[in-house]
Parts: C-alpha cells; sequence; structure tokens
C-alpha cells in the first residue's frame, strides 16, 4: 500500500479510537492489523511513520490487555518500543511517544504483581509471600523499562510543562513499580518526588481542573499506604533524614513507629523531634486496630469467625503486639475457644482488613 493510502488508514483508526464512530473489539483489531501491515513497509526509511507504526503496536498492546491477552500486549509492546526508538532521537513529540511506550510495557510487564483491585499483591515484610521468579524477573524488567522512560522525559526541554508533566508521571510510575517488588521506602521516595513535582508545575492550580486534583488525591493516598509499610529503622528515619517525609505526614510516621513497638524516645530520636511532640501525636491520633479470627475446618479451609472475634476499635498509644495480647487473652478465655485438636490462627490489622502478610501482629495455634 502506497504511503498516502497507508495515511488515510491511519486517520480512520485515530477516528475509531476516538470512538467516532463506535466499533466491536474484533472490529478495532482488524483495522489495527490491517493498518500496522500497511504501515510496516515505509517504517524501515521512514522515521515519521516509524514512529506512527510504533504508536499502533501500542494501541494494538493496549486493546490485547484490555481483552485478557497479557502476553499478545507484551508482544506488541516490544514492537512499539523497538519501532520507537531511533524515531525518540530526531523528534520531540516522538519522543514522549516512545516514553509513554516504555511505561505501557512495564504496566504489562508488571501486572502479575497485583491483585483484581489493582493494588500490590506482595508489597510487605521479606518474610510475606513472595512472587515466583517468572514474574519477580517481569517485575524487576518493568522498573528498567520505566528508568529507560525517566530518562526520555530527562532529555527533553524541561521548560515545556508537558515535558516535566511527563517526567513526574514517570517517576509515580517507578514508585509503582517499586512497591510492587516489595520496596516501599523507594516507593514512598519517588512518591514523595512525584507530588512536589506536580505541585511545582501546578503552582496555581485551575478550580475546574479536577483531574489535576484528582492525580494529587491518589498520590497522597499511594504515600500514606507506603509509609504505613515502611519499617522506622532505614525506612521512615532515612526518609526523614533525606528531607522525603513530608511535615504533614509526621503523626502518621509517628504513629507507625509506635504500632511497630518503637518506644517514643527512640522515636523522637530517629525522626528529629522533641520527646514532648512525639507524646502531643501520640494522644491526639488514635489509630484502627482491625482483627480476625479464623478456624480451620477439617478440609482444610479457614472460616471467619463472627464479631467480636472479627471487628475493629480505635485505640491510642499502644502498640500492636499489645493489643493482639489483650485480644488472644479474653480468646482464650471465651466460650469461643475451639477444642484443643482444632487450629485456629489471628491477624491484627492497621486501617483495615488486608492480606494476612499485611499485618502488624499474627499468629497461627496448630
Amino acid at each position: 500500500m502506497e504511503r498516502t493510502a497507508a495515511l488515510r488508514l491511519d486517520a480512520e483508526w485515530a477516528k475509531v479510537r476516538a470512538g467516532r464512530p463506535a466499533a466491536s473489539p474484533h472490529e478495532r483489531e482488524r483495522m489495527l492489523t490491517d493498518l500496522i501491515t500497511a504501515l510496516a513497509p515505509h517504517a524501515a526509511d521512514d522515521l515519521p511513520l516509524a514512529a506512527r507504526l510504533s504508536l499502533r503496536y501500542g494501541d494494538l498492546a493496549r486493546h490485547h490487555f484490555d481483552t485478557g491477552r497479557r502476553i499478545d500486549a507484551l508482544g506488541a509492546a516490544d514492537e512499539a518500543v523497538r519501532h520507537g526508538a531511533e524515531p525518540a532521537k530526531h523528534d520531540a513529540e516522538h519522543a514522549r511517544w516512545f516514553a509513554r511506550a516504555l511505561i505501557s510495557q512495564a504496566v504489562y510487564l508488571a501486572e502479575p504483581l497485583s491483585d483484581e483491585l489493582g493494588l500490590p499483591r506482595y508489597a510487605f515484610h521479606p518474610q510475606g509471600e513472595q512472587p515466583c521468579v517468572e514474574d519477580r524477573l517481569a517485575g524487576l524488567a518493568a522498573v528498567e523499562a520505566t528508568h529507560r522512560a525517566i530518562a526520555v522525559w530527562e532529555g527533553l526541554d524541561q521548560s515545556e510543562p508537558r515535558n516535566r508533566e511527563g517526567l513526574a508521571q514517570a517517576h509515580v510510575f517507578l514508585g509503582d513499580r517499586l512497591e510492587e517488588l516489595g520496596r516501599p521506602v523507594d516507593a514512598a521516595e519517588w512518591a514523595v518526588r512525584a507530588e512536589r513535582e506536580f505541585h511545582t508545575l501546578w503552582q496555581v492550580p485551575d478550580p475546574a481542573e479536577r483531574s489535576r486534583a484528582a492525580v494529587l488525591e491518589h498520590l497522597g493516598d499511594q504515600l500514606e499506604r507506603r509509609l504505613r509499610r515502611c519499617p522506622f529503622e532505614d525506612g521512615l528515619t532515612q526518609l526523614r533524614k533525606r528531607e522525603l517525609l513530608p511535615e504533614r505526614l509526621l503523626p502518621l510516621a509517628v504513629l507507625a513507629a509506635r504500632i511497630d513497638g518503637v518506644a517514643p524516645d527512640a522515636i523522637a530520636e530517629g525522626l528529629s523531634l522533641d520527646r514532648a511532640e512525639v507524646c502531643r501525636i501520640l494522644r491526639a491520633h488514635s489509630w484502627r486496630a482491625v482483627w480476625r479470627f479464623d478456624v480451620r475446618a477439617g478440609d482444610g479451609s479457614w472460616t471467619s469467625m463472627a464479631y467480636p472475634w472479627r471487628g475493629s476499635d480505635a485505640v491510642t498509644d499502644i502498640t500492636a503486639e499489645a493489643v493482639a495480647a489483650d485480644l488472644l487473652d479474653a480468646f482464650r478465655k471465651s466460650a469461643d475457644l475451639p477444642p484443643p485438636a482444632t487450629p485456629w490462627r489471628f491477624a491484627l490489622w492497621w486501617e483495615e482488613e488486608d492480606h494476612l502478610d499485611g499485618s502488624r501482629f499474627r499468629m497461627t495455634h496448630e
């Protein structure tokens, strides 16, 4: 197909991609396949068409991913990256396309590391459940692809807001990838950096720009979740020392340390706070303890017990271990304690019931 005809076909696809007219998944895939076939012969010696071919492979990858075909999506994403690399060296717009292709490739690679809600599946302590070797290698490849995208954004003119915004967004994705690999401290660092970059970029936010407010709210939620999972030593203390712990989240850091059993004096020293301030924060901020007792049936399945052995309560200035000790003592003295030969388990979380690996305290009675 001639170059002009291929471009006409691309223009038709652009309309379908925008939803005008609507097309079925099968029709969209057919159009993309035909378009890629039409563009491919011209891409070898035509950089703009090579860049466009990369873009369409990216569309095909997204189509495959959205229809549950991750392996096909990864194949198309590889092609998008391969065809987009050279044009990116010669044109800023093509470089932006290439950086986004790398980010998408990373998302598809890392997909097994997230649960059905899109939250990190293995973002807990090293002794928790770990991904299989294949998924971990895919996660590491996703981090590498994200670093490549960041390098592309960094090479563009930083006086242009869309390039700075692209770089900040890439930093968000890097934090996501690192959290999926169980590195909450590194993930928190990049969330803080991205949040600061967006605030600098959007110094006077437009009240009508709801998407910007949504980005900042999402980043804030991510950061709080990651900080709750950071260890105190070499985690929260290092973030504080490097000025990567926002002042608004200092009470959260103090709570996190106390819940994990760190003494107030050590919290004050590690976070460079007065002991009186630490004590004030602990008195003023309660935390929500969430617990669950499960009993194992003869077939090996676990069944959750009813209230009060599955519930929550706000507690103040008390460690997770102390809360757990009170609950376990009450359970062992209750009429609901299973017979000695029946296995049971207990888990205690901060804020919300989650994966067992994310619990603040847990035990199994065999």
